[in-house]
């Protein structure tokens, strides 16, 4: 009796326990795994933090992450989806890195900024971290949506 008792508790816990792992998945950046995670576009594996995007789909079993190591895979897997409902965009904080709100970043293009996938493009927190990042580098500083609409 006590061990159907057990066996039942354990089963409870499990689905509280897998039901919490999902909604931290749908409501925040992704989880990446730096050196083993794939770039949804090019295919690559993500390895360097600080250049690292994330473009959160709506899908079937609730929003999905596709990860990618630079800009560039970002805008070239998003033009070549446009039946996709996108719900959320992230980067990282060159400085950081730290995941943020792409609509809230600011961005940095550089041909003196070398990145993984030749985007030249670092995302910055506060416009004056990008603003003194991008001065020696000769760069321009930039919202998202200009940034966005230009590429």
């Amino acid at each position: 009796m006590n061990i159907i008792r057990l066996v039942g508790l354990g089963s409870i816990v499990g689905v509280v326990v897998l039901a919490g792992c999902g909604s931290e998945t749908n409501d925040g950046p992704p989880s990446v795994r730096f050196g083993d995670s794939i770039c949804a576009e090019c295919g690559m594996i993500v390895s360097d933090e600080r250049f690292a995007t994330a473009t959160i789909i709506e899908a079937d079993r609730g929003n999905e992450p596709q990860i990618f190591d630079d800009f560039n895979c970002q805008m070239i897997f998003e033009s070549k989806h446009t039946e996709l409902t996108i719900v959320d965009r992230w980067s990282h904080d060159h400085g950081s890195n730290e995941w943020m709100h792409m609509a809230d970043a600011w961005f940095v293009q550089s041909d003196q900024l070398h990145t993984p996938m030749a985007s030249n493009i670092a995302s910055f927190l506060t416009q004056s971290d990008a603003m003194a990042f991008a001065e020696p580098l000769d760069g321009e500083v930039v919202d998202f949506d200009t940034l966005w609409n230009t590429n």
